[in-house]
């Protein structure tokens, strides 16, 4: 079992951790979430806050795998207040965390997470070389009407679990 971790940060993107070339192994990227103008505020006729969602590929490249076998990517707690669900992201101005999560399914209903809150994402890895993407979707929800103005951000742990 070998674990590699990487970092992934949303509204901007997710960076990538390789293992040592000798062993083969597997670097896991993807794309980023990012979830645009938010209105936290309803007035009737005037403003209307909705969800504001967004969607991202995780790739998983694998080079010089001896033995196939099956991967986990598992998506940790975010960095404010290492909250799970929902997760949260900060403003740098300060006020209350946004509220946010990343979901396995476009119904947003499988919350990707690390099998102690949400469940990992699961596939299988060949012999060989192999290039493998899944994508995941994040769901901002509406009606957090005591957000600061600003520009939210939070970091997020993938690890991938390869099982040979």
């Amino acid at each position: 079992m070998r674990l590699l971790p990487a970092m992934l940060i949303v509204g901007a993107i997710f960076g990538g951790l390789t293992s040592p070339a000798w062993a083969g192994g597997c670097a896991i990227s993807s794309t980023g979430l990012a979830f645009g103008t938010y209105q936290p505020l309803t007035f009737p006729g005037k403003l209307t806050s909705v969800d504001r969602t967004s969607d991202a590929t995780v790739s998983i490249v694998c080079t010089s795998i001896v033995t196939g076998g099956s991967y986990s990517v598992a998506l940790g707690a975010s960095s404010v207040n290492n909250s799970m669900n929902p997760r949260l992201m900060a403003n740098p101005a300060g006020g209350p965390a946004m509220q946010f999560n990343v979901y396995r399914d476009p119904a947003f209903t499988s919350i990707w997470g690390d099998g102690m809150g949400g469940q990992p994402v699961t596939g299988a890895i060949p012999v060989g070389n192999s290039n493998t993407s899944f994508a995941v979707y994040g769901k901002v929800p509406a009606g957090q009407s005591l957000l600061r103005v600003g520009s939210f951000h939070a970091s997020l742990l993938m690890t991938i679990t390869y099982n040979p």
